[in-house]
């Protein structure tokens, strides 16, 4: 009994279904993983994105007409010249779309609405000005 009390509690923590003491051979299915959402504007969360991912969704979101302001394009680049974006796989991921919101997850923005895309460029930008290690200068405001 104290057997069949251990597999009955490894299935359930596997997402299995115990039959008279037998693993069903078919699976719950897996939900998926949840995307943290970003706390202001619809879409997914910058906050774990790397520097690279930051700097490749900055060029993609300036190349594909989201934001088409020039410092946004100007502190990509800027970003882009930094050795620890150099080696970045997530810059290539950022430069076509992809946000990284965790450890080996990316969310494809080119399938996203409209306003997700531009709320998460928006918030990309804001959080290349806080990832800026001091090369960059923001232009003046009057």
């Amino acid at each position: 009994m104290k057997s069949l009390c251990k597999s009955a509690a490894l299935a359930a923590a596997c997402g299995l279904t115990l039959v008279a003491g037998v693993v069903s051979a078919q699976a719950a299915p897996a939900a998926a993983p949840s995307v943290a959402e970003a706390p202001v504007g619809p879409g997914p969360t910058v906050d774990n994105a790397s520097v690279g991912n930051i700097a490749g969704l900055m060029y993609y979101c300036y190349a594909h007409d989201i934001d088409d302001d020039t410092t946004v394009r100007s502190l990509g680049r800027s970003l882009a010249k930094r050795a620890d974006v150099k080696n970045d796989p997530a810059y290539a991921a950022g430069g076509v779309g992809k946000l990284m919101v965790g450890p080996g997850q990316m969310v494809d923005l080119t399938a996203a609405e409209s306003d997700v895309r531009t709320a998460s460029c928006a918030h990309a930008a804001q959080r290349g000005t806080e990832l800026d290690d001091g090369t960059f200068l923001l232009p003046l405001q009057d």
